[in-house]
């Protein structure tokens, strides 16, 4: 899994095209696997850990896990420069 792969899973999150649980796993897969010891790891992890769309808090819902995976993909675009 790749940088791509987590963009690409992000992206379809926040469209709303694939909020389920297995891409939340997928993503998650991928910071473990590409992004260990990144601030991207520590600023992502525990909400990707915490999504639950149906449970409110302590968990994460969509639309946290919206914001938080916008405020991802804008420090992956900003290592890019």
């Amino acid at each position: 899994m790749t940088r791509a792969k987590f963009i690409e899973l992000a992206e379809s999150f926040i469209s709303g095209e694939d909020r389920s649980m297995r891409a939340v796993r997928e993503m998650e897969d991928v910071l473990v696997a590409e992004f260990m010891d990144t601030d991207l790891f520590e600023s992502t992890i525990e909400s990707i850990s915490l999504y639950r769309p149906w449970e409110g808090s302590p968990y994460v819902g969509e639309d946290e896990m919206s914001d938080v995976l916008r405020a991802a993909l804008a420090e992956l675009a900003s290592q890019e420069t």
